[in-house]
């Protein structure tokens, strides 16, 4: 199971305007995410957005109680954490890596300031192997960086953290992988291509321009309202002296200004043409070293993931065409379902290494769902997620 949450610190009125006052509060929201829990009942569950406010006295005592085991991780500043939780009857935790997403510069080169984390646990099979060849397991959670522009961040991060499931993966090389997470992409994006396409992965330009750095700062607004108000001074009319002249004097006059007027006119061009020109000169230089830095991390995400994965939900669309979409890959249409809808969360896994899906959990339609999450059915305004794996049986 991949499932985000919506941690309790987090909820604010309005972001959920359509939302009734009690499907927000945490006691009705409380009993609603531990039956949802309780009713599906994984095996290893990855969840996001959980509230380091009631650890201890909600999630940790319901792990206990029904006989999960836990590790959970939290960034620093964050009024959540993540959470891997596994049936204690089925795994036993053998190896665990803690993800600072914002180390990137050992990865990248580059410092990222975003507090967001992963947590990777490697799992092993208490009763015996999975399947032939498959002692155990390799599981994932993350949430990656939230901002809607932030493409290049989080292309960052997902090298951070393909940089560590690749250690992992070297520590237990007969686990195979499910990373599970809220990645903040939605199935169009340039990093989901980079996961789950072959390699070597060819993006489309406009998959190439989304992954580019994005400058929040405020900028000069190029603004040509200073020449203007100049312009405008160089124009004036005549002086007193110069109107107390004779006609022939005041028509000189005003020809000396009119020349005058036109050569600082002819100067503010220039002056604010050299300056367009230095301008693009610049913005083309940083495009290249934005492009540069974009290649980089594209070359080092497949480098660090040689082998693409898939997606437990990839073919959904084709399963259910009342959530088909055009741009989203066969991914459904919706994951998260909030004033924002669309699809951003995912169960990845690494074919071919000795387990293959066998079936989804349906998604909730639409009409439940209607006018947006949470309400008083479904706690979060994400939808959980599921997979079910077979592995081949030891002969």
């Amino acid at each position: 199971m991949s499932y985000n949450l919506l941690c309790q610190k987090m909820i604010k009125r309005q972001l959920f305007p359509y939302a009734s006052k009690s499907s927000l509060k945490w006691r009705a929201r409380r009993p609603l995410i531990l039956g949802e829990l309780s009713h599906l009942r994984p095996d290893v569950m990855c969840l996001q957005e959980v509230d380091t406010k009631n650890w201890d006295d909600t999630y940790s005592m319901w792990f206990a109680r029904e006989g999960y085991d836990a590790q959970s991780f939290q960034g620093a500043g964050k009024p959540h954490c993540l959470a891997v939780s596994w049936r204690r009857d089925r795994f036993a935790q053998v190896d665990r890596l803690c993800v600072q997403m914002d180390r990137s510069a050992e990865a990248c080169g580059e410092r990222l300031r975003t507090d967001n984390v992963a947590l990777v646990v490697a799992l092993r099979a208490t009763g015996g192997p999975l399947g032939a060849g498959v002692p155990g397991i390799i599981l994932s959670n993350t949430h990656l960086y939230w901002l809607p522009g932030a493409c290049y961040e989080r292309l960052q991060q997902q090298v951070v953290l393909a940089r560590a499931l690749r250690t992992m993966r070297e520590r237990h090389p007969d686990f195979p992988l499910i990373a599970c997470g809220d990645y903040n992409t939605t199935p169009d994006d340039g990093a989901y291509a980079l996961l789950t396409r072959p390699r070597p992965v060819s993006l489309n330009d406009w998959q190439l321009d989304n992954l580019l750095p994005r400058y929040f700062d405020d900028v000069e607004d190029g603004s040509d309202h200073d020449d203007d108000d100049d312009d405008d001074d160089d124009k004036g009319g005549p002086s007193d002296d110069v109107a107390a002249t004779t006609t022939g004097e005041r028509k000189m006059a005003y020809a000396e200004m009119a020349a005058a007027g036109t050569a600082a006119e002819t100067e503010a061009a220039r002056s604010k043409r050299r300056r367009l020109a230095e301008e693009e000169r610049r913005a083309e230089e940083q495009l290249q070293r934005d492009t540069a830095r974009v290649s980089r991390l594209v070359a080092a995400l497949q480098s660090e993931c040689r082998e693409p994965l898939a997606s437990c939900y990839g073919n959904y669309a084709a399963l259910d065409p009342a959530y088909a979409t055009p741009q989203w890959e066969g991914e459904p249409v919706y994951t998260n379902y909030a004033a924002w809808k669309g699809t951003l969360d995912y169960i990845f896994f690494s074919p071919g290494r000795g387990i293959a899906v066998r079936d989804v959990l349906s998604l909730p339609p639409e009409s439940q769902l209607k006018p947006g999450l949470p309400n008083e059915t479904f706690s979060s305004d994400h939808v959980a997620l599921v997979a079910r794996f077979d592995a081949p049986v030891v002969d």
